[in-house]
């Protein structure tokens, strides 16, 4: 697949995708960062993938991470967010499973998935637009440079969405967040929209182009998921392309906060002190290049 390249910008962060518990920990991290003097200016490029696309999108509206951070906070049942059954070692297992069958070709296999997603019994759009807009702050496209990632059901192509897309900014998230059997997915034009993290759960590459890349990936380089798990490939396209990149993945404690089911909104809290705590230990590593 061919990869867009970001030129004109001398930095990137890439949010990668990993639930409610992964939004929570990113929000965390940046919160962290944040305490430290380290914030995302507004001509720095942001790419979300999945939960990615819910702090990427918040950040370019200029939210600040100490306030998406306070939200983590709210009871389960106050946040909007709905509880789902889900395992993410349960769900790399199978797509482990599914690439033995298609014999390591990943078009087949993310297409078997999306044609999954398209059938599957899931609440409907209504029901899923209501969780998206309570997440988001505005319902807009931003200012700033926002790219999020979905993928064609169909075909399994990747779809970046921006601001001259077409599509309505709460969709772009939903399309983004649309995880296969669990929520539904997302029309446009003539496609359905599946979550991002069907191609990778960094689409880190996609900065290819910038100086200084820094990915948060809450699902670590999911390297027991063989349809997903491509960050430690999309670090390599940068640095050989010249690109100095910083990969902030879970420590232990964080891990244990994110847990198995990233769907679970009772993870919330937890996540994200997890990710102050880290990011907060981050700061000085991070300083020299991301210190505005």
């Amino acid at each position: 697949m061919e990869r867009p390249t970001e030129k004109g910008f001398e930095k990137c962060v890439v949010f990668g995708g990993g639930g409610v518990t992964g939004i929570a920990w990113e929000i965390g991290v940046m919160a962290g960062l944040a305490r430290a003097g380290i914030m995302v200016s507004s001509d720095c490029l942001l790419i979300g993938t999945s939960a990615g696309s819910v702090v990427g999108t918040e950040l370019a509206q200029g939210v600040l991470a100490e306030e998406l951070l306070a939200r983590q906070h709210q009871p389960a049942e106050a946040s909007g967010e709905l509880f789902r059954h889900y395992s993410q070692e349960a769900a790399d297992q199978k797509n482990r499973v599914l690439v033995d069958k298609v014999q390591g070709d990943l078009t087949k296999a993310r297409q078997r998935i999306g044609a999954f997603a398209i059938r599957s019994e899931t609440p409907s759009l209504d029901t899923r637009r209501a969780v998206i807009s309570a997440r988001l702050s505005l319902t807009t496209w931003p200012a700033s440079a926002l790219r999020l990632t979905a993928v064609d059901a169909t075909t399994a192509e990747l779809v970046v969405l921006d601001a001259q897309s077409g599509l309505a900014l709460t969709d772009a998230v939903m399309a983004s967040c649309a995880v296969p059997g669990v929520w539904p997915t997302v029309p446009f034009d003539d496609r359905q929209l599946m979550d991002g993290g069907i191609r990778s759960m960094t689409n880190a590459d996609l900065a290819l182009g910038c100086e200084h890349v820094l990915v948060l990936a809450p699902l670590g380089y999911s390297d027991t998921n063989p349809v997903s798990g491509h960050l430690r490939a999309e670090v390599l396209v940068l640095q050989r392309a010249g690109t100095h990149v910083e990969a902030v993945l879970p420590d232990d404690y964080s891990r244990k906060a994110i847990g198995d089911n990233v769907l679970d909104p009772a993870g919330r809290q937890p996540s994200a002190e997890a990710g102050l705590a880290q990011g907060m230990r981050l700061a000085d590593a991070l300083a020299s290049v991301w210190r505005e």
